[in-house]
């Protein structure tokens, strides 16, 4: 029996702008060598811990005892309630989704559209120009400099041919892990007549505290995770803090009940057990400078950075590659970002245990060549 030929699907009838896209991936690593018994994940900025065990039951109980069957809230406000209180922001100023990046995307979908620009700067999270694609938006990011830092004046410039176009900054940057004082930001705020989206996933695990900027700058729209210092990525849950008539607009177009039980409960109950996740975070400030010290001392170029990862700079793409490929094989994943603008040669690797720093420590030493460092 002949099986009918399978009708081919309309492909060609997706937006010619998505089908041109690359889809986000994350490359499967490369077998381990024989005698490796362990992979350490350094290659997506993860929290190398979880939340105690204790702050895990209780959430569970919460969970035991809520109907599996009923939707959760339709905006999640045990969580909006709580931040709101933890933030000092009104709670209508406060919108919860399934990660900040669901909310990012949406934000800049609900103020940009077809023919309007979208500004920001490379290097930047991989999945920023698609936002502004997907709107049906141009997006316009400023090229790299030498040294990979915000180009705040060559932003400024932009912005002033231009000011009702939007800019999406992120702070600490990603891949770099540059964070921009709250100065410059407000400097760009005050000079924009449209939003500025600033995604500060990471800042928890800076210096800088973003939130006071809102009082002053209601073109202002914060975007934060429970994904890192939080340590709920596998959970999916961040929220955006704007003035209260900006999320009024941004409740019109997000979907309800985007926020699961599983994902509000775990939020609410890690902000009523903060000090756990506050230990978590001074660990990792502690443990960045030994980890920026150690790759240096095998001759890496090594960059600032005010988040849970490092930017390292090898001697090309070629050797960049090789060092990804060998540091996989001996169970260390780190994530080769050379393919993005000025990242020739670039290896992102994100702050982990103490098991995880003595096997890349070990892993460089074989591949590069070099004794390792005590």
């Amino acid at each position: 029996m002949t099986t009918p030929a399978r009708p081919r699907p309309p492909v060609a009838a997706v937006r010619p702008e998505i089908r041109a896209l690359a889809a986000y991936t994350l490359e499967p690593p490369p077998p381990v060598l024989p005698g490796v018994e362990r992979v350490y994940k350094l290659d997506q900025n993860e929290s190398p811990w979880d939340p105690p065990r204790r702050v895990k039951e209780r959430v569970a109980r919460e969970l035991l005892v809520r109907s599996w069957s009923r939707y959760p809230e339709f905006h999640a406000d045990e969580v909006r309630e709580a931040l709101s209180r933890r933030l000092d922001w009104p709670l209508e100023g406060i919108l919860v989704g399934n990660g900040s990046n669901e909310l990012l995307a949406l934000s800049v979908e609900a103020f940009c559209g077809p023919r309007t620009e979208l500004v920001g700067i490379v290097p930047c999270f991989g999945l920023y120009p698609l936002y502004a694609i997907r709107a049906g938006a141009t997006p316009r990011f400023l090229g790299p400099r030498d040294d990979l830092a915000t180009p705040i004046d060559e932003l400024l410039e932009e912005i002033a041919r231009d000011p009702r176009r939007p800019v999406l900054l992120a702070s600490p940057n990603n891949p770099t892990g540059e964070a921009l004082p709250p100065a410059a930001l407000a400097r760009l705020a005050s000079a924009l007549e449209a939003p500025l989206f600033l995604d500060a996933a990471y800042s928890e695990l800076g210096e800088h505290d973003y939130r006071p900027l809102l009082d002053e700058h209601p073109n202002l729209l914060l975007f934060r995770t429970f994904s890192k210092a939080w340590a709920l990525g596998g959970l999916r849950v961040g929220y955006v803090l704007a003035d209260p008539g900006l999320v009024a607009e941004l409740v019109k177009v997000k979907l309800p009940y985007n926020v699961g039980h599983a994902a509000a409960v775990a939020a609410r109950v890690s902000l009523e057990e903060e000090p756990a996740a506050r230990r978590r975070i001074e660990v990792v400030k502690a443990r960045r400078g030994e980890w920026a010290r150690m790759l240096a001392g095998f001759g890496l170029e090594v960059f600032p950075s005010a988040a849970n990862f490092l930017l390292v700079r090898l001697s090309g793409a070629e050797e960049a590659r090789r060092v990804h490929r060998g540091l996989a094989e001996r169970g260390v994943l780190v994530r080769d970002v050379g393919g993005g603008p000025g990242l020739a040669g670039c290896l992102r690797v994100s702050i982990g245990t103490a098991p995880a720093f003595r096997a890349l420590r070990g892993a460089l030493a074989e591949l590069l060549g070099r004794e390792e460092e005590p």
